[in-house]
């Protein structure tokens, strides 16, 4: 019996969706890793995640457009459960008693890897809702304008999406740890800063869906064959 050669040949939308879907997850945990680190910006404390968290909306707004809000809300499922797993695992590495001689490697490591719990839930909890929120209001849009005007589309679902996070995260992971001054500008200065961030990368975001679309399409009609 004959196989057919679009059979032998790999199915590019979904090796293209497992690299997405694994490189959604590592974008949310080195944001939580990043998150410990407050730096100085016009003497505001902005939190580290701040700098590569903006990438998963570009990343969510990509699979959305080529595989639906079902398929996205398993990404952000899966994103989430591996995101959780890690901070067991970490938590676990850090309460393990430190070998004789490395006591300083340990409090290193705790400091680094050891999550305050109101940072996990904060970026957890903030995760979802604006995930969530960008990836029904992109769609919502998009049933509007069809595959035209993606750039409107990702921008303007990022724009309420990144309010929530901001709102969700610094609230719950920074409410009451910073004088309320403070905390009020971080929040907002995490919303600008966010929302910069991915306006900047727009244009290689709207290059990297023209690219790929032909590739993504003409996959899904051979398999449809």
């Amino acid at each position: 019996m004959s196989i057919s050669k679009s059979q032998n040949q790999p199915n590019i939308k979904q090796t293209t969706l497992i690299y997405l879907t694994a490189i959604s997850a590592g974008i949310l945990l080195i944001s939580n890793l990043a998150a410990t680190k407050l730096w100085n910006m016009f003497n505001i404390a902005v939190d580290g995640g701040v700098v590569c968290f903006p990438i998963s909306y570009i990343l969510g707004d990509i699979i959305i457009e080529f595989y639906g809000q079902k398929t996205a809300k398993h990404v952000i499922f899966s994103s989430l459960t591996l995101n959780i797993i890690a901070a067991l695992v970490f938590w676990v590495v850090c309460i393990l008693p430190p070998f004789t001689g490395t006591e300083d490697m340990q409090t290193s490591i705790v400091k680094v890897l050891g999550f305050a719990p109101r940072i996990i839930i904060g970026s957890l909890t903030a995760y979802l809702f604006s995930q969530f929120s960008n990836n029904y209001i992109f769609d919502k849009i998009k049933q509007k304008t069809g595959s035209k005007l993606f750039l409107i589309r990702a921008l303007g679902s990022s724009f309420i999406a990144h309010f929530l996070d901001s709102l969700v995260f610094e609230t719950i992971a920074f409410l009451g740890v910073l004088p309320f001054n403070d905390f009020l500008n971080q929040a907002l200065f995490a919303y600008i800063l966010g929302l910069g961030f991915e306006f900047i990368l727009s244009p290689i975001e709207l290059f990297i869906v023209t690219k790929i679309r032909p590739f993504l399409t003409n996959s899904t009609k051979n398999q449809e064959l």
